[in-house]
């Protein structure tokens, strides 16, 4: 039988005992309840990144790198408008005198609608089988809209007052000097190919049902519907013998 000092020798030490703690502690550390709950909140918030939407991530590392995340759709192509007061001023100029002043400023009213609803490097119609896609020109707002600033600074350097506050033989000068020989001398049949506003708007203007109805000196309606009973009949002569005004 073991004897008590045979038990209390095979005993460590209290000496002993507090080394091997120290050495343990060292090499294998002691996981305290500080440390267990550094640990679950880093689990938790691992779990929360893992769960971050794409679109949000996509965005936060587009700002990191100091770049926009491109929209998933195209932007919706928004309204332009050329100034109003230069372009009615231009309109009293080039259009025909014998319009008079409301068929003019029809005829301004529509270019600025038309050129508000025009759709910029959109894919054009193209025959069945037809492998080359073609697209409509880029956006002339902003070159036009330059345009009419230049005339206007060109009439105040060249008369000391606003393109609009001039005579309509002083901004037909104006004009003159702006267009220059470069527009040709026939009018092209298309706005977005003329070399400048001016010549944009009598093209609009000429491709019109009105200008046909005035070349011809009758009511054709070019572009309207008209039912089939009234296609063999002759159009209806305009209203005051050839005087625009009254049509």
């Amino acid at each position: 039988m073991w004897s008590a000092s045979r038990v209390a020798a095979s005993r460590p030490s209290l000496q002993h005992r507090n080394l091997a703690v120290r050495r343990s502690a060292r090499y294998h550390p002691q996981v305290t309840s500080d440390r267990r709950g550094f640990l679950k909140r880093a689990a938790i918030t691992a779990a929360a990144a893992a769960s971050v939407d794409a679109t949000a991530f996509a965005s936060a590392q587009g700002a990191t790198q100091g770049t926009t995340a491109r929209p998933s759709v195209p932007p919706q192509v928004q309204p332009r408008a050329l100034d109003a007061a230069l372009l009615g001023a231009v309109g009293e100029a080039v259009l025909p005198e014998s319009l008079g002043a409301a068929a003019r400023t029809r005829a301004v009213a529509a270019f600025t609608r038309w050129l508000s609803q025009y759709h910029p490097v959109a894919e054009e119609m193209h025959g069945y089988g037809d492998a080359e896609i073609t697209y409509t020109p880029p956006d002339p707002a902003p070159g036009w809209n330059a345009q009419l600033a230049a005339l206007d600074l060109l009439a105040r350097r060249k008369h000391r007052r606003a393109f609009v506050r001039l005579g309509v033989p002083l901004r037909r000068s104006v004009l003159a000097t702006a267009i220059g020989r470069g527009g040709g001398a026939r009018l092209p049949s298309d706005p977005l190919g003329a070399a400048h506003v001016a010549v944009a708007l009598m093209s609009h203007w000429a491709a019109s049902g009105e200008a046909a109805d005035i070349a011809y000196g009758v009511r054709i309606a070019r572009g309207n519907c008209r039912p089939l009973a009234g296609t063999t009949r002759h159009p209806l002569p305009l209203a005051g013998a050839g005087n625009p005004e009254g049509a």
